[in-house]
């Protein structure tokens, strides 16, 4: 999970030196000899845009929509007809360059076709470099629910360049900032420290970069200690089982901005269960309000449909939900509350 530009069948897809991502045909003239199959973005997007060249070379493509739309099982059926289009075999590549969304279903789409194929990510986003590319978890949506039908299936090789973030408007860029300062405040106070006095995009590309090395450690390590999600993995779902509750029942939200609002609640029922001190809570809110992230509850949002969308959360087991609350910054801890115990707990922290 080390942030990497070498390619295993092309020796080098990053030109450093000329900021862009080279054309397999560089190396390879035949077609028939590139195994590789490219899950992307559509054309309207900046990101295909500026490498549009390079993307069309690339020969056998499937485009997906962007955003959480795609993510369910018909999108998934339609790509395993273009592949046995394609004769695509065990040994072909699926390369998946996008966001999240594009991550996770690449991910799907490798670990289930014929049992397995190859697969490399190319994560474009803020939040896809620094989660949805690392660790081997990926699935769909089942209906209204997040993630439901998904397995473990790690990537070959994930290429990072934080240049991609450049096509990024401020709301998106915003949205992945959610998921690094997740990262700090329950695994790494020193990288909380290193956030908390300025937006993180007011960093500079060196600044920006060693954040999203440390991001990716931190995660790297956690899921190399339980890679199944066990025990200690379970603690990369701060802020989620809120936040997947609250995308639910608000779609204008992005999956960061309802995570940063998931991470208050966390926090406060902290307070309540685990003795957090409140200033804890306030140092959060405050380095996500820099980063011009909501950490309120909106009026709109019904306790009851909030809660009706936890019960749906995968972290259940049976009547319980294992939640992840906070002790200090730094300091997390799994905590099993009784699902008929938190509408009363939601309502006390609203």
């Amino acid at each position: 999970y080390k942030v990497k530009h070498e390619y295993d069948y092309y020796k080098k897809v990053y030109d450093d030196k000329n900021g862009i991502f080279l054309s397999p045909y560089r190396y390879k003239t035949r077609m028939d000899s590139f195994r590789g199959i490219l899950l992307r973005i559509p054309k309207d997007k900046k990101v295909y845009q500026l490498y549009k060249e390079i993307i069309e070379k690339f020969g056998r493509t499937i485009v997906l929509p962007c955003g959480e739309r795609s993510k369910n099982l018909k999108t998934i059926k339609k790509i395993y007809s273009q592949l046995l289009e394609y004769y695509a075999d065990r040994k072909t590549i699926i390369v998946g360059v996008g966001g999240g969304v594009i991550c996770d279903i690449a991910g799907f789409i490798a670990g289930t076709f014929k049992r397995g194929t190859r697969l490399i990510l190319i994560p474009t986003t803020l939040l896809a470099q620094i989660d949805a590319s690392i660790g081997g978890k990926n699935g769909v949506n089942l209906g209204n629910f997040k993630n439901m039908i998904g397995t473990f299936y790690h990537p070959e090789k994930i290429i990072i360049d934080p240049k991609f973030l450049k096509t990024l408007d401020k709301r998106n860029f915003n949205n992945g900032t959610a998921e690094i300062i997740k990262s700090a405040v329950i695994y790494d106070s020193d990288l909380f420290k290193m956030i908390k006095t300025k937006p993180l995009s007011n960093f500079t590309d060196t600044e920006l970069e060693e954040v999203i090395k440390k991001t990716i450690n931190i995660k790297a390590d956690i899921v190399q200690k339980d890679p199944n999600e066990s025990g200690l993995r379970k603690i990369l779902n701060f802020g989620h089982s809120f936040g997947h509750a609250i995308e639910l029942t608000n779609h204008k939200l992005l999956h960061g901005e309802a995570v940063s609002i998931g991470m208050i609640l966390a926090c406060k029922l902290s307070e309540k269960l685990t003795g957090l001190s409140n200033s804890v809570t306030y140092k959060l809110e405050k380095i996500l309000k820099l980063n011009s992230l909501p950490v309120r509850l909106p009026d709109c949002i019904i306790t009851d449909e909030l809660i009706d969308s936890v019960n749906q959360d995968k972290k259940r087991t049976g009547k319980s939900l294992d939640i992840v609350l906070l002790k200090n910054v730094g300091e997390s801890v799994i905590y099993q509350i009784k699902l008929k115990e938190i509408k009363g707990l939601i309502n006390d922290i609203r």
